[in-house]
């Protein structure tokens, strides 16, 4: 298991920002479809009760309704957390985006661990549905996030140290995942701790790579598309 969670941050690091960003033709807009969850077209947003706010062409209702989220933290689901993502990154909020992505990402990889896959059903079924979510997402918009995201490593190593430090406390996933069947509450702890753990391995990469990476972007023309956005802060972080 923990080779297995070595093996996928290695290639969050080595994959995602330096040859899946070639898709990106508009850095500035995340332009994906995860069905049912979000279409950039509109957009449309889908994920439950803060599905409007999300979507809202108002920015000063979109801040209020993160600003809700925020509350509920520990409550938030992956595709909540994902489509935030997205429309904080959309609406310039890049930096505040990349720590979204990254927790969304942990807690959907948390889901696909804890999940019991024996009983999670195929297509059409709640369970089957999120983990193919949870895997279009991660591909879809990483190229962006990412490809913003490693311009700053010395920032995105201090991302990646919170969201390892706060994922170590499971969420109540019954609650926020309601009529998903996981698997015993005694195996929950262990396996946690080695998703948690296993993001040292990215950490570290991202230290001892710092120079490298920012070579290639530069080589294959990343930095230049990515390095011309602007970043807004998000009031009370």
């Amino acid at each position: 298991m923990k080779k297995l969670l070595f093996a996928f941050y290695a290639a969050s690091v080595a994959c995602l920002p330096l040859k899946a960003t070639e898709s990106v033709r508009d850095a500035s807009h995340i332009d994906v479809y995860v069905t049912p969850y979000y279409n950039s077209k509109g957009p449309s947003v889908s994920v439950g009760r803060f599905s409007s706010g999300l979507a809202s062409a108002k920015e000063d209702e979109f801040l209020a309704t993160i600003t809700k989220m925020k509350k509920d933290w520990d409550q938030l689901t992956f595709p909540e957390l994902y489509v935030a993502a997205i429309r904080l990154y959309d609406l310039g909020y890049r930096k505040e985006a990349v720590y979204w992505f990254y927790t969304a990402q942990y807690r959907g990889r948390q889901f696909g661990m804890l999940l019991d896959q024996s009983k999670m059903g195929s297509i059409g079924s709640p369970g089957f549905e999120l983990l193919q979510a949870q895997n279009a997402f991660f591909q879809l918009v990483g190229p962006y996030i990412n490809g913003y995201a490693f311009g700053d490593t010395d920032g995105l190593v201090k991302v990646a140290e919170r969201v390892q430090q706060e994922g170590r406390k499971i969420p109540d996933l019954q609650t926020s995942y309601p009529n998903i069947a996981f698997r015993s509450k005694s195996e929950w702890e262990s396996a946690n701790t080695d998703l948690a753990d296993g993001m040292s391995k990215l950490i570290s990469t991202l230290k001892e790579m710092k120079d490298d990476i920012r070579r290639q972007r530069i080589q294959q023309g990343i930095e230049e598309k990515f390095s011309k956005l602007t970043n807004k802060e998000l009031a009370g972080r």
